[in-house]
């Protein structure tokens, strides 16, 4: 609850919620030059989690006990390249609304906080328990979330052509 209070959340509203709106200006932006966009965004990110899939169960390392403290959170954030494929799905999606472009963003912003903040305490639960039923294995766990990603990432650029 302390990590999640001092350092998760401060880094969401920090980070997070800026990578948001930054992300609806930009794929609005993208969107208007290239129209097709989206389905090249997920079908080439839905490859990439595929790849990062199998890097994971390919090293089949495995380090759960790591500390995060805000800088080191705020990095991940920014880097991570899940993060900057999940932001721009749900900015393709947020452009959809029939609001302005400053809404649209506050909008999936908000919702972002809300969603990532409820399902930090899911991977919680699934770490903690994954690494313990699973222990040596953990890697076929985090392979098989990544899997879902990518399907997710398939299915919208399905639903777009």
């Amino acid at each position: 609850m302390n990590f999640f209070i001092k350092t998760f959340s401060a880094a969401n509203i920090t980070v997070q919620f800026t990578q948001a709106i930054i992300c609806v200006v930009f794929i609005n932006i993208v969107s208007q030059i290239f129209s097709d966009i989206g389905v090249w965004f997920y079908t080439l990110g839905g490859f990439y989690i595929l790849y990062l899939s199998y890097k994971v169960i390919s090293n089949k390392q495995s380090n759960t006990e790591f500390k995060l403290d805000f800088s080191n959170l705020a990095i991940v954030m920014l880097l991570s390249p899940k993060i900057w494929l999940l932001f721009p799905s749900g900015a393709i999606i947020a452009n959809q609304l029939e609001q302005g472009l400053i809404v649209k963003s506050i909008v999936f912003g908000s919702l972002l906080l809300i969603v990532s903040s409820f399902f930090f305490w899911v991977y919680v639960i699934i770490g903690k328990l994954g690494s313990k039923v699973l222990k040596d294995n953990f890697s076929y766990l985090s392979s098989f979330l990544l899997i879902l990603f990518a399907v997710f990432l398939f299915n919208e650029a399905i639903n777009l052509i």
